[in-house]
Parts: C-alpha cells; sequence; structure tokens
C-alpha cells in the first residue's frame, strides 16, 4: 500500500544520480528555468489492475515537501473513506485526475500541483531487477483474490524476495486501519531497493530510469526532481500525518469532522497536531495469575491514560524471564511513545527495549509469541506495533 511513495523516492535518487553523468548533463541549464514552489505538494497514487474495466486507487497519498525546513509531510487517505455517499477511490475513475485532486485539495487544506501515478506491478519489476531483498514477515499473511490475480501467502519469518513475492508481500492488507500510517515496513524495503539501484553503473542506472519512467506517470520536470534532491538530501526529515476517520456501524469509514482542522493545521504549520494510534499488547509472563493482580495492572496503564488493545494473564508462555518491550518497526514517534508509556506507567521498573528485527535472539522468540497467540485463539489484530512482556520484578 503505503510504499508507492518510496517509488517516488527511488525516482528522485536514480534521478539525481543520473543527472551528474554527461547523459544528463544537457538538462543543467533547464533547472534553471524550471520554478519549484516551496512547498511541494505531490499527490501519490497507486492504481489496481484495469479489471472489467474498472481502475481504483489502491493508494492515494500526499506528500508535502518543506525545502527550506528540509521537511516531508505525509498523510495517507483511507482508500475505502466514504466521500458523498461513495468510497473516495471510485472517483479517480468517474471524475478524472484534476476533479479527483480538487477533493484531495479540499480534504487537506493544501493546493496540489504535482501528481505521480504508479501501477503495482512497478514493484514486480523493481524485485526482479535489483533484488533477491531480505523481508522480516512479522504477521502470518494469507490472502487470495482470484480476480486480480493475487496470492499471499506467507507465515512469519525471514524471506529472501524477488519479484512475485515482494509484490505480493508489499500489496498485503488486512484491515482498513492497517492502511493507515503503516509505512515503516515498506520504508525498509524501498530504502533497499534503492541501495541496490544505487550500485548499479551509470549506463544499468539509466536503463532502471527509462524503465521506472514507462511504469509511471508524472508532472515533474527532471530539473525539478534534481533540485528537490538537491535541498533535501542532507537532514531529511519524514514526518507521517495520521488522517482523521471513524468506523461507523455500518462498517463503513467516515470523515471525522471534529478533527480535521487539526489535520490541515499540520500541513499549514509543518507540525504534527494530531497523534499517531498506536497498536500493542501485553503479556503476563509472570507467575502471580491472580485476580487482584490483573485489576491492579488494569487500573495502572487506565490511571497513566492508556489503553493496551488487549492484556493476556495467561496461556501465552513466553520465553522471556525480564521485563522487556518488543518493538515490531522502526520509527522515532513509536519509540518516543513506547518511552513515556515506561515512563508513566513503570517509572520504578527497568525494562529491556528490542527492535525485533535487529536482535537474533529475540526473532525466534516474538515468533514463538505470536504462535502462541494464534494457536490459543487469543484477540489480536495486525498489525502490532509493540509487545510489552511483564516478566517479575514489577514495583507497582
Amino acid at each position: 500500500m503505503k510504499n508507492v511513495l518510496y517509488v517516488f523516492v527511488i525516482f528522485i535518487g536514480v534521478a539525481a544520480a543520473l543527472f551528474v553523468s554527461t547523459i544528463w548533463i544537457e538538462m543543467f541549464l533547464r533547472m534553471f528555468f524550471i520554478p519549484t514552489e516551496d512547498p511541494v505538494n505531490i499527490l501519490v497514487l497507486g492504481l489496481d489492475k484495469d479489471i472489467g474495466g474498472t481502475r481504483r486507487t489502491d493508494v492515494i497519498l500526499v506528500a508535502s515537501i518543506d525545502l527550506e525546513k528540509k521537511k516531508m509531510m505525509i498523510s495517507s487517505i483511507p482508500r475505502d473513506l466514504m466521500i458523498d455517499g461513495k468510497k473516495i477511490n471510485s472517483y479517480y475513475q468517474s471524475e478524472g485526475l484534476e476533479k479527483f485532486k480538487k477533493r484531495i485539495e479540499q480534504l487537506t487544506g493544501i493546493t496540489i500541483k504535482r501528481y505521480f501515478i504508479v501501477d503495482y506491478d512497478i514493484f514486480k519489476f523493481l524485485g526482479d531487477e535489483l533484488g533477491p531483498i531480505e523481508v522480516f514477515v512479522d504477521r502470518p499473511m494469507h490472502y487470495k483474490d482470484v480476480a486480480q490475480n493475487l496470492e499471499i501467502d506467507f507465515t512469519p519469518g525471514y524471506y529472501k524476495m524477488k519479484g512475485k513475492e515482494l509484490l505480493a508481500y508489499l500489496r498485503f492488507r488486512k484491515t482498513a486501519e492497517g492502511d493507515i500510517g503503516r509505512l515503516d515496513k515498506q520504508r525498509v524495503i524501498i530504502e533497499k531497493l534503492a541501495q541496490k539501484a544505487l550500485q548499479k553503473n551509470v549506463f544499468a542506472l539509466t536503463e532502471l530510469y527509462r524503465e521506472i519512467k514507462k511504469r509511471t506517470e508524472f508532472n515533474i520536470e527532471i530539473g525539478e526532481v534534481v533540485y528537490i534532491f538537491s535541498k533535501v538530501k542532507k537532514g531529511l526529515q519524514i514526518e507521517s500525518i495520521p488522517f482523521p476517520f471513524y468506523i461507523a456501524e455500518d462498517g463503513n469509514l467516515y470523515l471525522d469532522e471534529s478533527k480535521i482542522e487539526e489535520y490541515r493545521a499540520s500541513f499549514a504549520t509543518r507540525e504534527k497536531k494530531l497523534e499517531e494510534r498506536y497498536r500493542y499488547y501485553v503479556i503476563n509472563n509472570t507467575n502471580n495469575k491472580s485476580a487482584s493482580f490483573r485489576e491492579k495492572v488494569e487500573n495502572l496503564f487506565a490511571s497513566k491514560g492508556y489503553k493496551p488493545n488487549n492484556i493476556f494473564y495467561e496461556g501465552v508462555d513466553v520465553d522471556i524471564k525480564k521485563n522487556a518491550v518488543l518493538i515490531l518497526r522502526k520509527n522515532e514517534g513509536l519509540k518516543n511513545f513506547v518511552d513515556k508509556l515506561l515512563k508513566d506507567v513503570f517509572s520504578e521498573t527497568e525494562f529491556e527495549v528490542v527492535y525485533v528485527e535487529d536482535r537474533l535472539d529475540y526473532i525466534s522468540k516474538y515468533l514463538a509469541i505470536i504462535g502462541e497467540l494464534t494457536k490459543n485463539g487469543k484477540k489480536i489484530v495486525f498489525p502490532i506495533d509493540f509487545i510489552i512482556i511483564l516478566a517479575g520484578d514489577l514495583k507497582i
């Protein structure tokens, strides 16, 4: 889903690398005659395959790049968001790009002059050309769509993926909520693809750029791409703005009018006004299974204003003997949230904070936890941001 933005990042990086070669030197003067606004607001769309004459936007993402502050604000708009009685992803085909862009402008409050449109098949091409890419799958992924000839079947663990597998992995979406602001796993994949791309020689890069260009539609000149890249290449900050929506009783997603002004203000001020919602679980791995301990833990979280998605007090055998937090994605905002939670809720208790992908000794433990939870029918929803393990010596 959200990874479409990072095709654009690859595009910028490859174009910038090519720009310094003699092949692109003739473009040099053009750069100085192409005005680039600041901030640069870009509508990034990922399109489904054309099925039965219908082509809908599978990904709708806005990127606002402040060249002076070297900051990119990004926001993923739910493709299933109900607008005027229809899902927003249906309007691209029925109204066309310009009218669709106007709808997004109304939601975000910003003027959008640029667009970058990509078909998902580009990931198959990039995976075959630049793979295999090592991927850590952190959840069971099983999905089948006969109409799109799409079958996804991954159990948790490490994989080396090329085109077809990589495309399936990137297309997986479990819930509508999982489509919102979950960029970090995909970012890792695209960063790996970009690193491999930039290891190629200039001739291979030239061909790669041409192939990417064939598979995308955009209105950004090469001179502008390089200019943007030159402005933000050192110290670029990327911040995700959660889109304000709610799930109604009919199961549909609707705009949360009470938060829309804060959402628009995030783009206007370049500062996030809405906080991300994180999904996390707590596992009691202590010997204390009493009702009084359960009540004490629940009251402790509630008194500090935190609400785990679930707390499992028994039935999950975890091979972790000390208090720990297992973080499933590298994200500064998430790490700050975890640090604050531990300070607020467990101020006198020591926890080991672990990024699962970086610790071989914890990967097997995490996979065992997921196996235990799913085997015992525990109610968990993916993606998970982090898991708190209570193992003993709790000063609460």
